[in-house]
């Protein structure tokens, strides 16, 4: 259905890149790999039901345009991804496809009637499941470039990066209290509590999932408390009223006679 291999110096198109995907993965997944193999008949007959069919119905119309190179297939597909709009930053696999079905339709838009090359050779992991950092929602520094919290905890914290699922976020190694529940929907956004400083400045923020989730954030504390009690310049270590020594100064008063 892909025809002979394109001549050497034909326009190059970077396909969609390796996910990663696994069967533990929502039905966006499944079509994002479907769209990497180019399995034109399988995006077409799915029945699996996403969050952004937009972004799929373009996936099988650019994916049938490439393997026929007709006309009307091209024009089909253009319609279809003018549909795509306002996909959210954590969607990291519709951005991808939508991305690469763009250039797709670029390349045959600026050379007709040319046969494209598809290369996802070293095109990399574009969507590995990271944490990148981390933003503070509320309090006196929220949105601000390092997350920073008050000592007193509380303050609603956000993930960011690429996420499926959480199932724990861990402070300093310690689980975040959920109770026992997932840490909102398939891909977010995932938010918790920050616990108190309990004497630190920063703590280290990580996750805990399935397929693993790499990376770590730092989480800083605008007021973090003394280590620890101990007895300050003005107080005093002894237990009756305090006294003090006259100061000392030169006498010019006569010394007293003395008594017959």
């Amino acid at each position: 259905m892909d025809g002979p291999p394109p001549a050497a110096g034909a326009p190059v198109i970077r396909w969609i890149p390796i996910g990663p995907a696994a069967p533990s993965d929502p039905p966006e997944g499944a079509l994002y790999e479907l769209l990497r193999n180019r399995d034109c008949a399988g995006l077409r007959e799915s029945t699996l039901n996403t969050g952004f069919p937009e972004v799929w119905a373009a996936a099988e119309a650019t994916c049938q345009a490439l393997a026929t190179d007709l006309p009307q297939d091209w024009q089909r597909a253009e319609a279809a991804l003018a549909g795509v709009t306002g996909l959210p930053p954590q969607r990291c696999w519709e951005i991808k496809v939508t991305e690469s079905l763009r250039q797709a339709q670029d390349v045959r838009g600026a050379f007709p009637g040319v046969q494209l090359r598809l290369d996802a050779a070293g095109a990399g992991d574009d969507c590995p499941r990271r944490l990148t950092g981390l933003t503070v929602l509320d309090g006196p520094h929220a949105g601000a470039a390092a997350p920073t919290v008050p000592s007193t905890g509380g303050t609603q914290v956000r993930l960011e990066g690429f996420f499926v699922t959480v199932d724990r976020i861990l402070v300093e190694g310690i689980p975040v209290d959920n109770g026992g529940q997932q840490f909102g929907p398939q891909f977010g956004p995932f938010i918790f509590s920050a616990p108190p400083a309990a004497g630190a400045s920063s703590v280290r923020v990580t996750v805990e999932a399935t397929p693993p989730v790499s990376g770590e954030a730092v989480l800083f504390y605008s007021d973090p408390p003394p280590p620890g009690p101990g007895p300050t310049p003005t107080e005093t270590t002894t237990s009756g009223p305090a006294t003090s020594a006259p100061p000392q100064t030169e006498s010019t008063a006569e010394p007293a006679a003395p008594q017959p």
